[in-house]
């Protein structure tokens, strides 16, 4: 719709508040937004969704195309390989017309699958539906899974008895981590306190008695405790984790380590690794000793070994030093072989030794930037322990990148040779038509950032580019053909219609190492933004991008990087696609009972500090809106039922920027989800619809540039 015929962007009413703080002050019009309850509220959403469906009912009949061409590239058939714990092996075994695949389980020996969950039969898992965690005992008598039919990511703790098919015993919707010792009879799990929005309890439960109690409890607010098994199944460790430095998400170092044998699960924790130490530890267990992958000598890892029953520092056995450049992400351990993950560059390897710490097999993905995944699990959001047989040599791992769709594969570390257990296909899919490279911008500072990039192999440069990016946290953020960010099953759309796509490793995530996220944190965060401007403007230097054919996404903590950076360098972006944006950085941290905010300010720094304070308000995307500073067009979302960028975040940002512009800004296009959270809809038409109409968006403006 142009000229008379648009609609009118609506417009909330007004309320300042005045803030004076360190002499600043501040005004803000839209708190009372953050009553959910608020009928007004709901009223101007609604209103925003409803002027969303307007001003893009010309987009109508490409956002049916890119539905048609979303769905179509479904997985064909399969399921990812089973895994085995104990006796069994458990699988997925999608029905038609059903929208969730059941678990299964067959006897090692041989036996007919048996049903062990399925999802559909959750009330509200019709509407939404995530799993946290999946975990059978060993012996196969119960399975602990956690589930949210919300999308707020509070999970409910469930553990089903197979012998009689029914559930045992449920907890509250606030569950993490879940292992089983190894009497089969007791489970350990996190949890948070009903006033936190962090796991901080260890609660011990007696499944056959129906007794939980909590053994653990961490004070410290910038800790948060998670509990695991070793892949030799023999110990339980519990981690006390920073919440300033998320960079793994499988095997984070811990500031302090106890452990417990999995036989003893009513014994004494010993401590192993004390938080006074001033470093972090991932512990495994293999043979007779502790492995300790350890920071204290650099920030990318090396790996020592000591005796169980004397792992101090002093009997430290070094293993693999601490090389420059190399980061030593994980450790994986088989009975006769331990096996690292390691990264140099962007590029990841599986390095295997024996006893002796010999060398064996090297296993390097010949891809310039992917996803490698040691293990087979349930996934979750709360993470199902990876599984390989113990007593084995075969090495089980998966690799997913902008051009291979998830592929999983069975390496023997003793022939030092490999098979494909599996590999998704996709109807139609070519991928000789495209080709993924990395690409190199300085910044300011001559350090060089890498882009992963996608193209088809046919397209004629330059052309438009859509870029994401997070850069926060330690985070890191790999192509992968399924999963955030890339969803290279849906973004192939984009790349067909001429669009490149890339993932901009910016300073402020994980990707180099914990050096690269220290060097974008506090007050150097910015580093953050002009890292995304000089891979733009590298991009379009390279004759790769065009330069008004760039646009910005970033999801969460990265919708705020695309929405402040935007505010930096108007001139360079064509569009903005900014998804549950943290939007309001300052009053996020300004409150402790927001979620994460503590941790915020390890990341962006305390606004209660002076310095830090007028830092961060230089930048903070809710705070420099002003009338006199156009910004480019941009989407905007979020989700009613969010628990981690509270719904009201988003919304005073746009509200706000409305009521800076004369025209209330028709370019900015602000959609409320109803249904699903964080990560938007679970399954069903709703999955492809999101993708689709910010796609169609965003392939709009682009066309209007090009005009």
């Amino acid at each position: 719709m142009m000229g008379d015929e648009r609609p009118q962007p609506p417009l909330p009413r007004a309320e300042p508040r005045i803030r004076v703080l360190h002499d600043d002050v501040t005004e803000d019009s839209y708190g009372w937004l953050r009553d959910r309850e608020n009928p007004d509220v709901r009223a101007y959403l609604e209103a925003e969704n409803s002027y969303a469906e307007q001003a893009t009912a010309h987009l109508a009949e490409l956002k049916a195309e890119l539905i048609a061409e979303i769905e179509g590239r479904q997985p064909s058939e399969g399921a990812p390989p089973a895994f085995q714990v104990g006796p069994f092996e458990y699988f997925q075994r999608p029905e038609p017309g059903l929208s969730h695949p059941a678990w299964w389980r067959r006897h090692m020996a041989g036996d007919s699958a048996e049903l062990v969950l399925d999802p559909n039969a959750i009330p509200g898992a019709e509407v939404f539906y995530s799993l946290g965690v999946f975990e059978p005992s060993d012996d196969g008598r119960y399975i602990a899974f956690s589930f949210d039919v919300i999308g707020d990511e509070n999970y409910e703790l469930t553990v089903l008895d197979m012998e009689t098919g029914r559930d045992v015993w449920r907890d509250s919707r606030r569950a993490g981590r879940a292992v089983w010792a190894a009497d089969n009879q007791t489970l350990f799990f996190t949890r948070e306190r009903a006033d936190r929005r962090r796991h901080d309890q260890i609660v011990r439960l007696d499944i056959k008695v129906g007794h939980s109690e909590v053994v653990f409890e961490e004070a410290n607010e910038r800790l948060e405790v998670l509990v695991r098994r070793s892949d030799s199944g023999a110990w339980l460790f519990l981690d006390l984790l920073t919440t300033s430095d998320i960079s793994a998400s499988v095997q984070r170092g811990a500031a302090e380590v106890w452990c417990l044998p999995a036989g003893d699960p009513g014994g004494q924790w010993r401590r192993i690794l004390a938080r006074e130490l001033g470093y972090e530890s991932f512990v495994e267990h293999w043979e007779d000793t502790f492995l300790f992958r350890v920071n204290d000598n650099g920030p990318y890892w090396r790996l020592v070994r000591a005796p169980i029953g004397d792992p101090s520092r002093s009997r430290w056995e070094e293993v693999v030093p601490h090389r420059a450049g190399v980061t030593l992400e994980e450790v994986h351990v088989l009975e006769q072989h331990l096996v690292v993950l390691e990264r140099e560059g962007l590029r990841p390897r599986l390095v295997s030794r024996d006893g002796g710490g010999r060398v064996g097999a090297t296993i390097a993905p010949d891809e310039p930037s992917c996803t490698l995944t040691v293990g087979l699990s349930a996934g979750g959001r709360h993470y199902s322990v990876a599984r390989h047989p113990f007593r084995g040599s075969k090495l089980t791992y998966s690799v997913s990148s902008f051009v291979t769709p998830d592929t999983f594969v069975e390496h023997d570390l003793v022939h030092d040779c490999s098979v494909v257990l599996h590999q998704v296909r996709i109807p139609g899919y070519d991928a000789t038509k495209y080709v993924a490279t990395v690409v190199m911008a300085e910044a300011e500072d001559g350090v060089q950032v890498p882009i992963s990039l996608v193209a088809r192999r046919d397209r004629a440069g330059p052309g438009p580019v859509l870029l994401n990016v997070y850069g926060c946290y330690g985070i890191t953020r790999w192509p992968s053909f399924f999963s955030w960010p890339s969803y290279m099953a849906k973004r192939l759309s984009l790349l067909d219609r001429g669009v490149a796509f890339g993932i901009v490793h910016v300073r402020g995530g994980g990707e180099l190492g914990r050096p690269w996220h220290e060097a974008a944190t506090r007050d150097r965060k910015l580093v953050t933004h002009t890292d995304l401007i000089v891979a733009a403007e590298g991009l379009v230097e390279r004759g790769i991008a065009t330069r008004d054919g760039l646009v910005i996404e970033g999801q969460s903590a990265g919708g705020g990087v695309v929405l402040a950076t935007a505010a930096l360098r108007p001139d360079l972006f064509r569009a903005v696609l900014a998804e549950v944006p943290l939007a309001d950085i300052l009053d996020t941290e300004m409150d402790f009972t927001m979620p994460y905010a503590i941790q915020e300010t390890a990341e962006y720094g305390d606004p209660h500090i002076a310095d830090e304070y007028r830092y961060l308000r230089s930048y903070d995307p809710y705070y420099n809106l002003s009338a006199d500073r156009p910004l480019p067009p941009t989407y905007v979302d979020n989700a009613i039922d969010d628990g981690q960028v509270l719904h009201y975040q988003p919304a005073r940002y746009v509200a706000e920027r409305r009521s800076c512009a004369a025209d209330r800004d028709p370019e900015l296009v602000f959609r409320t989800r109803t249904v699903g959270g964080h990560s938007g809809a679970s399954h069903g038409p709703g999955v492809a619809e999101e993708s689709a109409f910010r796609m169609a968006w965003a392939l709009d403006q682009l066309r209007r540039a090009s005009c």
